[in-house]
This record gives C-alpha cells, sequence and structure tokens, in this order.
C-alpha cells in the first residue's frame, strides 16, 4: 500500500530543497527545510509499508540537503543554532538540525596541520616532564615542588596525547567542548576543537618551558634551604637539599661548594675534594681556599699554592666583602710556603693575614685568628729569630686558637709545651 502522506512530505521537502539558491539563503528558506524534514520523519513512523521508491527519494533529498549545509551554515550563526534547538527540542535523530555539525568548514582544512602540531607539542612536554622529573628524583625526592610542577602537566599532556591518539579520549574532549565554558560563556564551535586542543598542548608546553627555565632559581632556593638546615645541625637535610639543588642545575657551584663542606664536617676529604673540585668552576674564592687546604694536607704544596693564588685574585675586586676568606687564603699560602721552606714568603703571607684579623671591623668575621699565629711562630723558630718573638706568636696561638680546629690541635699542643718549656 502507497503512503500518501509520506510521498506529500516527501515533495514539499525536496521543493524546499530545491527553492534554496545557495547564492541568496534566507533563514525562512532554511527552518522551511527543516520542518519538511520534520513532517517527513513523523510520517515515516506511521505503522504502514514504506515503498522502496519513497525511501530512495528520501536518501537523495537527504543527500541533497548535506551537500547545501556549508551554504546553510554560513547564514546561521552558531549560537542560532543553539537557540532553535533550545525552542525546537529535536529529536536526538534529527540530524538536520545539528546541520553545523555536518558542514565543513574553512578552518577544517587546516585541521591535519594542527593535529600534527599538537603530537609535536605534546611529544615536545613529555620530553620535558621526564627532564624534569628526572632530575628531582635524581635528588633525592621530588618534594612538594616537584610534585606540583610534574604532576598537573603530566596529567594535562597524558590527556592532550590521549584526545589525539585515541577514540575514548577524542570523545571525552568533544563532550568537554560541548559545554559552555564558564569563562566564554559559551561553547566552542566545532570547527575550532582541533586549534583549542593545539592551544592546550602550546600553554602546557609555555608552563613546562618556563619552569624548565626556572630550574637554576629553584637550585638556588634548595641550596639556601640547604644552608639553613646546616646552621640547624640537621646535616642529613641539608645533604638532601644540596644534591637536590645540584640535580636540577649541574652548575650550581654554591651548592657543590656548601655540600663539599659538609663532607669534610663528615671527614669525607675525598667527596669533599671532588665537590670542591667542581665548585672551582664558579666566581667565588671559597672552593679554592678549601681545596688549597686539602692539597697542603696531602703534602702537594704547588698545587695547593695554585689555588690559593688563583683565588686571591677574587679579592682584588673592589666589590668583594669577605674579610674571613681573605685572611684564611692569606694564611693557607703562608702555611704552603712554611711547609717549602720559603720562610720570607711565608712570615709576608701570614702577617698580612694577621693584619686583616686584627681590623676591629673584620673581629666579628673572624673570631678565631690563632692558626696564622701558630704558623707564624714555626716560621720564626725555623728562621731562628729572637725567642720573645715566637714565643709572642706561640701566646698568641694559644689565646686566639681553638681546640675545635683539628688544623688547631697539633700546633695548640705544641704552643702549650713550648711556653711551659720556657
Amino acid at each position: 500500500m502507497i503512503n500518501t502522506q509520506l510521498d506529500t512530505t516527501l515533495e514539499r521537502y525536496q521543493a524546499a530543497i530545491k527553492s534554496l539558491d545557495s547564492s541568496n539563503i534566507e533563514v525562512e528558506q532554511i527552518l522551511g527545510v527543516f520542518h519538511a524534514r520534520d513532517a517527513v520523519q513523523l510520517a515515516l513512523k506511521e505503522p504502514k509499508h514504506i515503498p522502496s521508491s519513497s525511501l530512495n527519494k528520501l536518501i537523495l533529498s537527504d543527500a541533497e540537503l548535506r551537500k547545501k549545509a556549508e551554504a546553510i551554515t554560513k547564514v546561521i550563526q552558531a549560537e542560532t543554532w543553539e537557540n532553535w534547538r533550545e525552542s525546537i527540542h529535536p529529536a536526538a535523530e534529527a540530524w538536520w538540525w545539528r546541520l553545523e555539525s555536518i558542514a565543513p568548514h574553512p578552518w577544517d582544512n587546516w585541521d591535519w596541520l594542527w593535529k600534527i602540531l599538537s603530537l609535536a607539542s605534546w611529544a615536545t612536554n613529555i620530553s620535558f616532564l621526564v627532564n624534569i622529573a628526572t632530575r628531582f628524583l635524581s635528588g633525592g625526592g621530588v618534594g612538594f615542588i616537584g610534585v606540583a610542577a610534574v604532576a598537573v602537566p603530566s596529567i594535562l599532556t597524558l590527556l592532550q596525547a590521549s584526545s589525539e591518539t585515541t577514540k575514548f579520549g577524542e570523545e571525552g574532549f568533544t563532550k568537554l567542548f560541548d559545554k559552555k565554558i564558564p569563562i566564554l560563556g559559551k561553547k566552542i564551535p566545532k570547527q575550532y576543537h582541533q586549534e583549542t586542543k593545539l592551544g592546550l598542548n602550546l600553554l602546557t608546553s609555555g608552563f613546562l618551558i618556563s619552569f624548565w627555565f626556572c630550574l637554576p632559581e629553584i637550585s638556588h632556593l634548595y641550596n639556601r634551604n640547604g644552608l639553613d638546615n646546616f646552621d640547624k645541625g640537621n646535616f642529613g637535610s641539608a645533604e638532601q637539599d644540596y644534591q637536590r639543588a645540584i640535580s636540577l642545575n649541574a652548575d650550581n657551584t654554591d651548592a657543590h661548594y656548601n655540600l663539599g663542606n659538609l663532607y669534610e664536617e663528615w671527614q669525607q676529604i675525598d667527596k669533599a675534594k671532588q665537590e670542591y673540585q667542581i665548585a672551582i668552576g664558579g666566581d667565588s674564592a671559597e672552593p679554592y681556599n678549601n681545596l688549597g687546604r686539602l692539597y697542603i694536607k696531602d703534602k702537594k704544596y704547588p698545587e695547593a699554592a695554585a689555588l690559593l693564588t688563583q683565588g686571591l685574585n677574587f679579592t682584588k675586586n673592589p666589590d668583594f666583602k669577605k674579610p674571613e676568606i681573605k685572611y684564611s687564603l692569606f694564611k693557607n699560602l703562608g702555611w704552603v710556603r712554611l711547609q717549602q721552606a720559603r720562610y720570607d714568603e711565608a712570615i709576608l703571607h701570614l702577617k698580612t693575614a694577621i693584619d686583616i684579623s686584627e681590623k676591629p671591623e673584620n673581629s666579628k668575621y673572624i673570631p678565631n685568628s690563632g692558626v696564622a699565629h701558630c704558623l707564624m711562630a714555626q716560621v720564626l723558630e725555623k728562621q731562628k729569630a729572637p725567642s720573645t718573638q715566637a714565643l709572642s706568636s706561640w701566646k698568641k696561638c694559644v689565646d686566639l686558637g681553638s681546640i675545635t680546629n683539628p688544623d688547631e690541635d697539633g700546633w695548640l699542643y705544641l704552643a702549650h709545651q713550648k711556653l711551659h718549656k720556657k
């Protein structure tokens, strides 16, 4: 039996489509087409036999409407489609009321490029994440800053990668974009989905690159925290902070120097030397002084003298404001010359060190200047100077020395013996 109602609605539908002039389409014509298609859909639900010829007409008409989708979407704004659907409440299968999702958009022609750039972007993000996470982990633990820096970008990057490589991820992002964005107050149009994904990838890349460039500053932060822990006697925490600072920035010479200082405190001399040797690459005199002193103990006098002389070059800078380092460099250089039997040079350097320590403004920086006097006493005895001069230096060695200094322990014992004998 022929479905007369379906044929009638199909004819109206075909006529409405033909009335669409691609060069001058009006909104009323588009609504007429949609209304006619609604009538066809309603007629299809009638419990009657539908001839194959009628179905073929419908299929061809729908194909014709889809061809005109691009021209129609140029007339109807994205917000208008949403308003229409809110007013009509079309059924889920009424695809013609969602024609803008079918019509190709000029921006869609570039989706292949945006997709390639998105893939390249999230691959770059993963590389940065691996690099950053490895640095934090190699420093003895991620820590709060590391968790914050790695976890959030990792989740975003994985979600973005999933949206490009899996159907589930792509559908998830599509559902997300189909919701109104609170900031924008509207949905993101379908033609801009790929561009939005790229934008999110690039934002994540920007964050990771910025964070990566901030690693040296974060390294200094850990180094300062290590100094605080060292001053409080929390040596284990200090070591972890220094190691983390170095893992974030291998060229942080301050952290290498401070770690060497800690190892020397623990009498791990070989480790201390290694850290001091790396720290020498910086612009500080301290590692030259400390490494030079350790070389003196190893009887590597020429190497020690070279290091101490290089360290003194930093003190020639008018901005150098560390009298305790300058004192220590001259004192250690005097020690080297004593061991090399170059007594005149030894006296010159030790006298300079003593003069620095005796300046009133330097007293708070150099509370213990006994070492220089202990060395001076030994040099005077080697030179066969009058005994009163040597005794005076031995006395100052005792008065100003400290038994807690491992370098002075033996000299203080010797000074007491000398004074007791006289």
